[in-house]
């Protein structure tokens, strides 16, 4: 490799007539070689390490695909269904079960609502002084208050608009709404408890007019539209009272939105298994296991006919990581007090290590109330389901002391020194062609002086055969 140094003749030795340039560079090219030997083994060890980089991509993504049915309530799925869907809706999460029930909604829970006397305009006033809003709850023993807000009016900011605007922003759970019914005072306000319910109630008192019981109606001058109510229905003649119509604690995992009440005629409510949404979350593990499988099986491949070998071929670490999900995968699960097999429910190991499905086989055992096939994948007490046990491999593997990092971390490290040798290495260079051009420009002064002394002993030895051949004549 020629290069020029200041101060260094660089072109062909001027006396001499030495290539130089053409010397110093087949010297360097040589000198090049460990250079280039440590930069082939360099980029081999970033060709491992972009491999093991898509191979931890491809744990991630089966570690995610576990996490999603590593228990058996995120595995399991089920419907739920009213019979009558005018009287409710429902849905069930993963920790349901299967089972019918009888549903009668006798009171729907509703929200306490009021409105004012009417006023011209919006800039009507309303009074003055201290406004108190109070929420709490109503019942047989009367109205009891479990929070206070307090609203002062005083002219000019008093008119029926700021009423509204103050009890809006006021943090109350009141929300206050002007309404126009189109008469000569059209102008009223009609104030609604955010929650349904009657612990949801409100009260106002402390300016005239503007005063309102929950628990004494008759003797309020605000105007009751509705008063507060809690749902009430019975699931199997069993009593329900709730503050809401959307009811997420009557039954584990089921979730009912009350519309309509069906007093004396009961409708039906089924909870049964979901097994096509279940079997989508179990394709999608098995999916993702087959491509870190066949990850692995590429990247630790050789090629007999080609004489190729993948770019983690003989990699110990990538074939325990092959050999313990394989392990994982195949050995017994405990259900219930028995063991299970993946084969039981359809799911069979290939030569290549990876994962088919019979579907109908599979179908068969999620609908087969016998069969707790959320329990073989996820973890139930001290047992390990499938997916539990990639998931719990997987995190051990990457982990800041698994074998994967640790393996990652080593090929960095020998990387970095790597990189330090060919530095250094290449900053010799540097000195090196210099002190080879140093030899060389040494060398061409010297035979420049050679060939100098050479033509004066030449003009020499000629002369003195001139002389002589002279004075013999």
């Amino acid at each position: 490799m020629a290069s020029t140094l200041t101060g260094t003749i660089t072109s062909t030795g001027l006396a001499s007539g030495l290539p130089i340039d053409s010397l110093v560079s087949k010297l360097m090219a040589v000198e090049q070689q460990p250079i280039t030997t440590l930069q082939t083994k360099e980029a081999s060890y970033k060709t491992q390490l972009s491999a093991l980089g898509t191979l931890k991509g491809a744990l991630s993504s089966l570690q995610t695909a576990a996490q999603a049915i590593n228990t058996a309530s995120k595995l399991a799925a089920f419907t739920a269904k009213v019979a009558d869907t005018t009287v409710a809706s429902a849905s069930a999460s993963g920790s349901a079960a299967a089972g019918t029930y009888s549903l009668e909604v006798t009171q729907l829970a509703q929200a306490q609502k009021i409105k004012t006397g009417s006023y011209a305009s919006l800039t009507s006033a309303v009074g003055s002084g201290t406004l108190s809003i109070q929420t709490g709850s109503v019942g047989e023993n009367g109205f009891e208050a479990t929070k206070t807000v307090n609203i002062t009016l005083s002219s000019p900011k008093n008119t029926v608009q700021d009423l509204r605007d103050a009890i809006n922003s006021s943090g109350a759970g009141v929300t206050a709404t002007l309404v126009n019914d189109g008469g000569d005072t059209p102008y009223r306000l009609v104030l609604t408890a955010k929650d349904t319910g009657t612990a949801n109630a409100f009260k106002l008192s402390g300016v005239d007019g503007m005063d309102y019981d929950p628990s004494n109606v008759a003797g309020s001058s605000l105007t009751q539209i509705q008063g507060s109510k809690d749902a009430k229905f019975k699931l199997d003649g069993i009593d329900f009272v709730k503050s809401s119509n959307t009811v997420t604690d009557a039954v584990d995992g089921l979730t009912l939105n009350l519309s309509k009440t069906n007093e004396g005629s009961a409708t039906t409510l089924t909870l049964a298994r979901d097994a096509s949404a279940m079997s989508d979350k179990i394709s999608a593990f098995v999916q993702a296991y087959n491509q870190a499988i066949q990850v692995m099986r590429s990247q630790t491949s050789y090629n007999a006919d080609t004489k190729t070998a993948g770019t983690l071929n003989g990699d110990s670490t990538v074939r325990s990581i092959t050999q313990q999900l394989r392990s994982a995968m195949s050995s017994t699960v405990t259900v219930n007090g028995s063991a299970a097999y993946l084969s039981d429910i359809g799911i069979t190991t290939a030569v290549d290590g990876t994962l088919s499905i019979d579907s109908t086989k599979l179908t068969a055992a999620l609908t087969d109330s016998k069969k707790d096939v959320a329990s073989m994948f996820g973890k139930v007490g001290d047992n390990n389901g499938f997916a539990a046990r990639i998931d719990n491999l997987i995190t051990s593997m990457t982990a800041d002391d698994g074998m994967l990092t640790a393996r990652t971390n080593g090929i960095n490290s020998t990387i970095k020194t790597l990189d330090a040798r060919i530095e250094s290495m290449t900053n010799r260079l540097t000195s090196i062609e210099a002190r080879y051009r140093a030899q060389f420009n040494a060398l061409d002064s010297t035979l420049s002086s050679l060939n100098s002394t050479s033509t004066y002993l030449t003009q020499q030895l000629a002369t003195l055969q001139t002389n002589y051949t002279g004075q013999s004549s």
